[in-house]
Order: structure tokens, then C-alpha cells, then sequence
């Protein structure tokens, strides 16, 4: 069935109640308690990671999510139940939509007791389109909802409406910077890529295409799981984060990247100057057909910067 407005507005309020129910199980978890296992997926210890915590969250939004998977006939992936060998076979694949659901994204933070985790959960067409996506950050109680529907998109932040116009601050189309903005460029990354070869080179290469438009500061980020990495990019404009492709199996996987996806597609269908892609500046293969990482195109999500060229240096496998 395809869904209308109104089924995706009571979608987005399901989603949020299992959101919040989860960051509040999160939040009064006792973590002397806290044991960490491992799992033999993905090429970082950021996917090696699990803990009970991930898989109670789990279950609190599958429990809320339950009824509308029978009356809208929605496919569900989430990250702990996920079968890389069945990729090919998921039920998403055949289903219209799926909810597409981290638990805690940012497991590592969480473990170390800081900043940078989050839950997220995203609804995604068969296609690949996130039409709407919920991210609750429990350590500063943050929640932002969007519905990605072309001119009826919204995006809230806590409530109220989000970044609905461009100030005078932010960077244009066409390359220029007021010097109100021009101070620092915020770029986040994952803490694994320190040690890939490319690391180095494209930090140059970054600055010297902000230096083109007259930022001379950079400041690199590697504290965070992929979700508050996308929504820093958001709160720290201007600001990117940049996964470049690599061969072995990694690079976040679709529930890494949905619900983000969804909110910066609402706000570029506002007219906002952001940016997710893949590394190439195509649309990003969230429902992708063979696998669930998305090692093989990377990810670019930006904000205020519409296209670093120099980028594309450095994504060959």
C-alpha cells in the first residue's frame, strides 16, 4: 500500500514513542551492570561490539513498532537481528516499507560513558528513499523528527520547526563564505579512519578546497557513532562527514545511516544548502540489494558546503 500523509504523520509519532522509550531505558540503565560481547561482523571494533543494553533497546521499540508492522504490512531491519548471509533474501527487499531501526547507534561512546550515542530509527521505501526518520539523543535528551515529502517536509527539532530558513551566515551555492561563518570548518569521521592512508591526504585536500572560499580552520571530530556524527553536521554548520569506499565489509551499514538520510533530504526539499550522498554525490543505496554496509559508495553528508571536489581524489577502492 502506499502510504499517505496521515499514515506518515501517526508513523512518525509511533516512531518517536519507541524512541523515547528506548533512550529512557538507555538513560536508566545501571551500568554497573553493563557487560560487553562481541560479534563477528564488519571490519571495526565500532561493529564488533554489542551489549545487552542494544538488545533490550530492541526490543522496547519493536514492542511499540509491533502494531503498525501488521496494519501497514512493513518490513523490519534492525541492526541486532540482522543476518548478513540472508541480506540478499530480507524480507525489505519484497516489502513496500521497512522500518530500518539502531537501537543504540554509537556503542562504543556508550560504553565509555560519553557523548555520541544515540537511537534512530527510519521508515524507508522499497526503493531506498527514507520517507521519515527519528533520532532521540539521550544524553542531552535532543529529539529531531522528520518526514521527507517533498513540499510537505518538515523537520523538528524538540518540538518546533528546525532550521527552516538560511540565514546570512551560512555558505552559498556558488562557493562564497561571509566572514561571519568563516572561522571553522567541522569535519567529522570515524575514530578507525586515523588509520587508513587516504586519512592525511584528504585532510589536504579539504583544506585547501576550504581555503578556495576562505576558511582556514579545521576541526576534526572523531568522537561519535554515525548518527551523531550526521546530526554534528547539522548543529556545527558549516560541517561535513565523509566515509570514503573500501573493499572489506564495513563503512556503517543501512540503519547507520536512514533516519539521518531522511532528516537532511526534508531539509534540502526545503531549500536548505545540505547535502547526503554517497561519496560520488549520488543518492545513497539505502536499500541496497546484496548487503547490508555501504562500504561500497561511502558516505557524504554536508551542510552549508555544497560539494567538495577534491574529494574525489581519494574514493577509489
Amino acid at each position: 500500500m502506499q502510504l499517505n500523509r496521515a499514515d506518515l504523520e501517526e508513523l512518525l509519532q509511533l516512531a518517536t514513542q519507541a524512541a523515547l522509550a528506548a533512550g529512557e531505558y538507555i538513560t536508566q540503565f545501571d551500568r554497573t551492570q553493563l557487560e560487553v560481547e562481541s560479534k563477528h561482523v564488519g571490519s571495526s571494533l565500532s561493529a564488533q561490539v554489542v551489549t545487552q543494553v542494544d538488545l533490550d533497546s530492541q526490543a522496547v521499540i519493536l514492542s511499540v513498532l509491533a502494531s503498525s508492522i501488521t496494519q501497514y504490512n512493513l518490513g523490519v531491519l534492525s541492526e541486532e537481528n540482522a543476518d548478513e548471509a540472508q541480506a540478499a533474501h530480507h524480507e525489505r527487499l519484497t516489502s513496500e516499507y521497512f522500518w530500518c531501526i539502531d537501537p543504540l547507534d554509537g556503542t562504543l561512546p556508550f560504553i565509555e560513558n560519553t557523548s555520541g550515542y544515540a537511537v534512530s530509527i527510519a521508515l524507508v521505501s522499497q526503493s531506498g528513499k527514507p520517507v521519515l526518520g527519528v533520532v532521540f539523543n539521550p544524553p542531552s535528551g535532543d529529539l529531531y523528527q522528520a518526514i521527507s515529502d517533498g513540499n510537505n517536509s518538515k523537520v523538528i527539532k524538540n518540538g518546533q520547526p528546525w532550521l527552516t530558513q538560511v540565514s546570512d551566515t551560512l555558505l552559498e551555492q556558488e562557493g562564497k563564505v561571509p566572514a561571519a561563518s568563516s572561522a571553522v570548518f567541522t569535519l567529522f569521521i570515524d575514530r578507525s579512519f586515523h588509520q587508513d592512508p587516504r586519512y592525511n591526504p584528504l585532510l589536504e585536500a579539504i583544506a585547501e578546497q576550504l581555503t578556495l572560499v576562505g576558511i582556514h580552520e579545521l576541526e576534526i571530530i572523531n568522537t561519535s557513532g554515525a548518527v551523531m556524527n550526521a546530526i554534528g553536521v547539522l548543529e556545527s554548520a558549516p560541517a561535513a562527514y565523509i566515509k570514503l569506499p573500501k573493499p572489506q565489509k564495513g563503512g556503517g551499514s543501512l540503519w547507520d545511516f536512514s533516519a539521518t538520510a531522511a532528516i537532511f533530504e526534508a531539509l534540502t526539499q526545503q531549500g536548505l544548502p545540505v547535502v547526503v550522498s554517497n561519496i560520488h554525490g549520488a543518492p545513497l543505496d539505502l536499500n541496497r540489494q546484496d548487503s547490508y554496509y555501504m562500504n561500497h559508495e561511502g558516505i557524504f553528508y554536508s551542510a552549508y558546503l555544497i560539494r567538495m571536489p577534491l574529494i574525489d581524489r581519494f574514493t577509489a577502492i
